[in-house]
């Protein structure tokens, strides 16, 4: 059991390197942030944006299933109590599931009554994450689990047939029933805890836009800084990628920004790009989309295509738009609490990359390392349901 039990505490160090460490490096922005991309992790971004108190606990309860978990399982799977690397892999893999089987479930009994099965099921998918993430690296708690077993092998032989061998049994017997009960009680109370910490994380930026409308700084980010360093937003895109005849170009359109509109938990910000010559022309593909801090600085964002919470992406294809015609596309995040922190504050947007960007003043809930999705242009209104 011992064993089985210093095999979970490897797969939680690994657990949480692998996942603080793109977390750290998609923080510190530049090439840094491109590796990050890298790096398979088994948490979610959201579960670094909870109270310090609830972040804490989570993780607890994550390590305690982990470890717990583990060792009930491989001591399960072994044949006849014989450890086996298999074993050991597979005990890894229904480690992970377990959480983030139980994260998912609890999305689901929250969200099942406000958005109707169909939305609550959008708000899952933690369970394939931290399964494939377990794929990936579960042979390694249990090459060690192994290596320990093989180093005991003399002293398992030398202990059998005797009398402490009834007692032994009896003691791995107590000690498999109370991790047994130590992962039940973590499984059943992470789904809880993470819940409350995502309403205490709503609680905290609703408090802070109160704060904001009352006079306080706005969103309760940090106070600008004319001293800090950084690079100015780009006013577009560096690309080599020249626009073809006819496409929409800055010159014969203008982009539209409405106001965020928001979901429990989510973001969402539509765009309209309309032609404002007064002949043809072609757009294809996605916007261009960056952000400046209350510096002036570009803000370290990772801008990904594709669908989100708030929208679907139906993917890229060339679109002609008559004189005064236009298409739409959406801009999809997860909610952050900026206190103290860098934050959105100009939006700048071009009908593709290496267009002009044309910018305004925004006041969102997107910090450093935070990743927004962006649909391609699209003739429907995604935003309009």
């Amino acid at each position: 059991m011992r064993r089985g039990l210093i095999g979970g505490a490897v797969l939680a160090v690994l657990w949480f390197a692998f996942g603080w460490t793109p977390f750290v490096l998609q923080g510190a922005g530049g090439s840094l942030a491109t590796l990050a991309q890298l790096i398979p992790s088994p948490m979610r971004y959201g579960m670094f944006g909870l109270p310090a108190p609830w972040v804490v606990l989570v993780q607890v309860l994550t390590a305690a299933v982990l470890v717990a978990a583990f060792a009930v399982l491989a001591m399960s799977l072994a044949p006849r109590g014989r450890f086996t690397f298999a074993a050991g892999w597979l005990a890894a893999v229904l480690s992970a599931f377990l959480i983030g089987a139980s994260l998912d479930l609890g999305n689901l009994f929250v969200w099942i009554g406000r958005f109707g099965v169909r939305g609550a099921l959008g708000t899952m998918g933690a369970a394939p994450l931290t399964v494939w993430w377990a794929v990936l690296v579960g042979w390694i708690p249990s090459l060690v689990t192994m290596s320990l077993q093989r180093g005991h092998a003399v002293e398992t032989e030398a202990g059998a047939g005797t009398d402490a061998a009834p007692a032994r049994r009896s003691r791995v017997s107590t000690s498999v029933v109370a991790a047994a009960l130590v992962a039940a009680v973590a499984v059943i109370a992470l789904p809880v805890a993470a819940q409350a910490g995502s309403a205490a994380a709503q609680e905290q930026l609703r408090q802070e836009q109160a704060d904001a409308q009352a006079g306080a700084d706005p969103d309760g980010a940090a106070l600008a800084d004319p001293a800090a360093s950084g690079a100015p937003v780009p006013s577009a895109a560096p690309t080599s990628i020249e626009a073809a005849d006819g496409a929409c170009t800055a010159e014969k359109t203008t982009i539209l920004a409405p106001a965020a509109d928001a979901a429990t938990g989510h973001r969402g910000q539509a765009l309209q790009l309309v032609n404002t010559s007064d002949a043809p022309c072609v757009v294809n593909g996605y916007p261009d989309v960056a952000y400046g801090d209350q510096n002036g600085h570009l803000l370290e964002v990772t801008v990904e295509r594709g669908h989100s919470f708030m929208a679907e992406d139906p993917g890229p294809e060339p679109i002609t738009l008559q004189p005064g015609e236009a298409v739409f596309a959406v801009i999809g995040w997860d909610a952050n609490s900026v206190h103290g922190q860098l934050a959105a504050r100009s939006l700048w947007v071009a009908a593709y990359p290496g267009a002009a960007r044309l910018t305004w003043e925004v006041s969102m809930d997107i910090i450093p390392g935070t990743t927004v999705h962006v649909t391609a242009w699209q003739v429907r209104n995604p935003a309009a349901g």
